[in-house]
């Protein structure tokens, strides 16, 4: 049967084929009054920030969200579902905090796009545009501009001196190999702050960001200075500037003297602040604490930021895949996000901080010879809460394989959509590139009405 379907989408399924055979639910025919609703209510956007929280290797569906009970022993895998605090509703027994918390949020289990690869797919997934040619060599800058870095542009900051675009830790992905979370022809005040490494446990302090620290005998006003005589020795090649290049150094200039000298960025970073009880409550790992690190940014004003929640691939499973997911991967995942979940919460930011969490694709339904998973872009599961969206739902279903959407396909972009709107960020808002092409934010994608 797996086989039949592969060979039937070609490894990437059509957004057309899906409409024609599953049909959309009810609820997509409200979007019009549901938009016209939103727009009633001047300022009423209802995402502050947002917290992407980034699952770099693709998590495995079947095991975490989607569990297959009734599969044969080759699909359904080692693991059993668990109740939920939503009725009827169970997800993968390695995550009984989450399960806990279930109506504190939504699973989207149909979503899909249309690349099994690595590269094109972490391209696709921050940036909502495919790049067929993306790879670890020659192809491994983004080609349209991530979603962060639209966001900055569009949005700022919430809050003056503070960046509006942090990566934790890096803009990377793939060990550094790929970096597709930039700004690209948007310029460089719109790249993304990298946060540095935060500790590998609960106790240790956290340095101040690499970006935070001047040279030594260096001081503000000194930089100033020598920013000034940078922009007198530049007069010539800006006459020379069609495409904004220097414009965009500028501000990005202007930017790094901010950061310098706003006390609220050094705040935002100082994890020293938070108790170590807390931090402890989010675990007792790197992983753990960068959703700590997320939070503060969150509350200190950053608009977007975008969590690495592994090094280089650690969720891309081929092999083993039950014991890593069962002894390190599911445990982390659970403790951190619940934590981050109930911190929001408690502070009352949870109703305008978006919460995002995905990887790259799924796992493959069929468990490989070395009990892992292969790469699978047919069918996945997002995780999204807060920021106005509508919680204790699960949006879809997948087959009884868990191969491709049964009912309710939502492509990927759609999901962008649906981030970008919360923000009150318009996706078909064209920016032009360095050779003045025209290109809308997103060229696909809806808004998903249910969450709404």
């Amino acid at each position: 049967m797996e086989l039949q379907r592969q060979h039937e989408f070609g490894g990437g399924l059509d957004r057309r084929l899906f409409l024609k055979t599953s049909g959309l639910s009810v609820g997509a025919f409200a979007l019009p009054q549901v938009l016209q609703a939103r727009a009633q209510s001047p300022g009423s956007t209802p995402a502050k920030q947002i917290i992407v929280i980034f699952l770099q290797g693709g998590m495995s569906h079947l095991d975490s969200w989607d569990l297959k009970p009734h599969a044969p022993a080759e699909y359904r895998g080692e693991f059993k579902g668990i109740a939920t605090s939503v009725p009827g509703v169970s997800i993968s027994e390695h995550m009984p905090l989450l399960a806990q918390r279930a109506d504190r949020y939504s699973v989207i289990r149909s979503a899909y796009h249309g690349t099994p690869s690595h590269e094109a797919a972490i391209h696709w997934t921050l940036t909502g545009y495919d790049y067929p040619e993306a790879n670890t060599t020659t192809k491994n800058r983004n080609t349209k501009p991530s979603m962060g870095s639209i966001v900055s542009k569009t949005k700022g900051p919430n809050r003056t001196g503070l960046p509006a675009y942090v990566c934790v830790p890096d803009r990377g992905q793939l060990g550094d190999r790929v970096r597709y979370a930039a700004a690209h022809y948007l310029g460089l005040a719109y790249d993304p702050f990298e946060s540095g490494r935060p500790p590998s446990d609960a106790t240790s302090p956290f340095p101040t960001p690499p970006n935070l620290s001047l040279a030594k005998g260096t001081d503000l006003r000194r930089l100033e200075h020598r920013l000034g005589l940078l922009r007198d020795l530049d007069h010539l090649p800006r006459a020379l500037d069609s495409n904004g290049a220097m414009a965009g150094l500028d501000e990005f200039n202007r930017q790094a003297i901010e950061l310098l000298a706003h006390d609220v960025t050094r705040n935002a970073f100082d994890m020293s602040q938070e108790s170590i009880a807390l931090r402890e409550r989010y675990g007792n790992s790197s992983f753990a604490q960068r959703l700590v690190l997320a939070r503060r940014l969150a509350e200190a004003g950053v608009t977007f930021t975008l969590v690495n929640f592994s090094d280089n691939q650690q969720w891309d499973t081929h092999g083993d895949n039950f014991r890593q997911l069962k002894n390190t991967r599911l445990p982390e995942l659970d403790r951190a996000v619940s934590a981050l979940l109930d911190d929001l919460e408690d502070r009352g930011l949870l109703d305008t901080t978006l919460v995002a969490l995905f990887g790259e694709f799924g796992r493959t339904p069929k468990i490989n010879p070395t009990a892992g998973r292969d790469h699978w872009s047919n069918v996945f599961s997002v995780m999204l809460t807060g920021g106005g969206i509508k919680r204790g739902q699960v949006l879809g279903a997948s087959s009884p394989y868990g191969e491709i959407p049964q009912t309710r396909p939502i492509h990927f972009n759609d999901i962008l959509v649906t981030m970008y709107h919360q923000l009150g960020v318009p996706t078909d808002r064209v920016f032009h590139d360095q050779f003045a092409r025209p290109f809308p934010i997103m060229d696909s994608g809806v808004v998903i009405p249910e969450l709404l």
